[in-house]
């Protein structure tokens, strides 16, 4: 049962309102909100960010990057992954300078679908899933990667399951590294070297400049890339360095929201494949003061 509830109007370029209620489920998670809406998710979306607006900057939505979906594909445990069948889903090229549209891939099982998705290094950024639930029964939903699930027929309650357990414990796993931070470096280390080209440096200018209410600053590319960002929302400031062909590092000045490195890591998800993310391990020379030459 529902423990609260908001409704966001929102006016399109007809001056047409469309008035979107949300409830809030009462998922025991200090720092994860499940919202549901009966709306179409293009609507939903809509309202939602408004309705995030409001909360300056301290809340964002989760990305849903590869290894949440393969979590939320496989609804009952009786089955194998296997069993989940992918109806359709949208991706496009891990490399922005590959360019290319999105692609509808069509790949039948969960497991060759997901094998082709990494075979061709492509992001994924929305799928429709049509999983078993019993020998007679299944759910069909699509996940999104900008943070939502819509649920489209059949047995819906071991989707409603996934989601208020696994679901929302993975979630809360992974703002921990953002949430620990406090001045510390947070790594985001991809699987390919996509920074060897340093053409994909412009990437990452664009993919943060293209986050709402902030602005960025390259300060040089040479001998390593830096760049700050300030968040106009909640006033967080960072800064943003690669040094190697894998791994961006981003560090929270004071005051920093974890809500604020959510939207970095959306921006980068937006443009490139997955990446790990963790804290800095600590060392005895910090990478300040690497990159100051302090040592």
């Amino acid at each position: 049962m529902a423990d609260s509830a908001a409704t966001v109007s929102v006016k399109n370029r007809a001056e047409h309102v469309t008035n979107t209620t949300f409830w809030g489920l009462p998922i025991a998670r200090a720092n994860v909100h499940i919202l549901f809406s009966l709306d179409k998710p293009g609507d939903s979306l809509q309202a939602i960010y408004r309705l995030l607006a409001r909360a300056n900057g301290q809340v964002h939505l989760f990305p849903l990057g590869h290894p949440l979906v393969r979590l939320c594909a496989r609804l009952v445990s009786d089955f194998k992954f296997d069993d989940t069948y992918v109806l359709r889903a949208v991706s496009y090229p891990s490399r922005p300078n590959e360019g290319g549209a999105d692609i509808n891939l069509r790949a039948g099982s969960a497991s060759v679908f997901f094998a082709k998705l990494e075979e061709e290094k492509r992001v994924l950024k929305s799928v429709r899933f049509r999983a078993p639930t019993s020998e007679s029964t299944s759910c069909e939903f699509t996940v999104g990667r900008v943070g939502y699930l819509s649920f489209h027929r059949g047995d819906a309650g071991p989707l409603l399951a996934l989601i208020a357990d696994k679901l929302a414990g993975a979630l809360s796993d992974s703002v921990k590294p953002f949430e620990q931070a406090r001045g510390r470096f947070v790594e985001f280390k991809f699987s390919e070297p996509l920074f060897v080209d340093r053409t994909n440096y412009h990437a990452v200018v664009e993919a943060l400049s293209s986050l709402p209410r902030t602005s960025v600053a390259l300060l040089h590319t040479n001998p390593y890339f830096h760049a700050t960002l300030t968040n106009y929302e909640d006033g967080g400031q960072f800064d943003i360095f690669i040094t190697g062909h894998s791994t961006i590092y981003v560090q929270g000045r004071a005051g920093s929201s974890p809500a604020a490195f959510l939207r970095i890591q959306d921006g980068f998800t937006e443009s490139f494949r997955d990446a790990k993310v963790e804290l800095e391990k600590p060392t005895h020379h910090s990478l300040r003061e690497l990159l100051e030459g302090r040592v």
